[in-house]
């Protein structure tokens, strides 16, 4: 009975409905990063902020479950935050190009975030004050834009105004450091696609040797095309990118359903782990490149730890999930009297998971 409970919250929380509910005030979060030629902004904020922007209103219908904006709203959304969130230097305009928006999929729509990238193309060497003028949101009573530049943080009202001098906007090599490093364990964490090929995995191994040796091989591979990528020596339409990490789970959860049927030991785990890592990596340096990496030696740095954060989040979720799962097992054995079996269990998640990955493959095949 408890693993059936379990089960259930299992499909619950894959699941992930979107209620509705009332317009809120959050304060939005803008950071900003400089680079030498470029100037990256990130907005962070309530997801229903920018679905209810007059004259570009998106529905929840319209909201893809994979946590992206179909492309006619991307380009709406960007002239929006150009024409509300303007800046100036030295008395010239800086119009933004809108590089990426998603939000998360949370099971309280109230807590879900959308970030926003914004790329400013910017002059090597200026010293003039950036002028920040403000009115986004303000359809929204209170809305407020928080700005954070380097260390510091100004709260700007809507209709109001910021000055943010260059100096205010360096950082630090540590500092750096740690934000490609959280950004690395973020993208994991809330990364539905990564999260369920890795559980599909998980799902049908009975050992830590098996794990450790299939997600070395997801590892190096990802590693490889991520660094590459970044670097401009490879590339691969981003499209198809989404379209075959779907695809990897679709056949790693049937590959579990046909092993578990016939009893096979999944000898070429590695190997399937380690090609479709291949294309996981393309994915995780899209990410990477939106975030607006930073130029010289401190590119290496900003590569290494989004590197290391993406693994680190990867073994600490393999370390909770994995004794949960043998947990899950042996509960399930000692009640040999019940109709629900463990290999019941597993072949059921494995067709949810396949499932999943089958309607994203399809909503981004569709997409364009």
């Amino acid at each position: 009975m408890k693993s059936l409970r379990f089960l259930w919250l299992f499909c619950l929380l894959l699941a992930a409905p979107v209620w509705a509910h009332p317009m809120q005030v959050e304060a939005v979060v803008a950071k900003l990063r400089p680079q030498e030629t470029y100037l990256y902004i990130e907005f962070v904020g309530n997801v229903q902020d920018i679905t209810q922007i007059p004259g570009v209103t998106l529905g929840d219908d319209r909201r893809n479950p994979d946590g992206t904006f179909p492309t006619d709203f991307q380009k709406k959304l960007e002239g929006y935050i150009n024409g509300g969130f303007k800046l100036e230097q030295a008395g010239q305009p800086w119009p933004g190009e809108l590089t990426q928006v998603r939000y998360d999929t949370s099971l309280d729509v109230t807590r879900s975030r959308f970030t926003l990238s914004m790329r400013y193309p910017r002059t090597p060497g200026q010293t003039q004050a950036i002028t920040i003028t403000n009115t986004l949101f303000d359809y929204l009573p209170n809305a407020e834009t928080m700005i954070v530049a380097g260390g510091t943080t100004q709260r700007l009202k809507t209709g109001s105004q910021a000055t943010v001098n260059p100096a205010d906007l360096t950082t630090n090599l540590l500092r750096n450091i740690q934000q490609f490093l959280l950004s690395g364990m973020e993208h994991i964490v809330t990364g539905p696609d990564h999260l369920l090929f890795i559980f599909a995995f998980l799902l049908a191994t009975t050992s830590f040797r098996a794990i450790i040796k299939t997600l070395t091989g997801f590892t190096i591979a990802h590693s490889v095309t991520l660094i590459l990528t970044t670097l401009g020596i490879l590339s691969f339409p981003a499209r198809w990118v989404d379209v075959i990490v779907a695809l990897s789970i679709v056949f790693v959860g049937v590959e579990n359903i046909i092993g578990l049927r016939k009893k096979s030991a999944f000898k070429n785990r590695f190997w399937v782990a380690t090609c479709f890592g291949f294309i996981h990596g393309f994915a995780f340096a899209g990410n990477l490149r939106d975030m607006g990496l930073p130029e010289g030696s401190a590119l290496v740095w900003s590569l290494l730890s989004f590197n290391l954060g993406v693994e680190t989040a990867q073994v600490l979720l393999c370390c909770i999930a994995f004794p949960l799962l043998l947990w899950w097992r042996r509960d399930t054995e000692k009640r040999p009297s019940s109709s629900l079996t463990w290999k019941s269990i597993q072949l059921m998640l494995s067709g949810l998971i396949a499932g999943a990955g089958a309607v994203w493959m399809f909503q981004r095949l569709l997409g364009g």
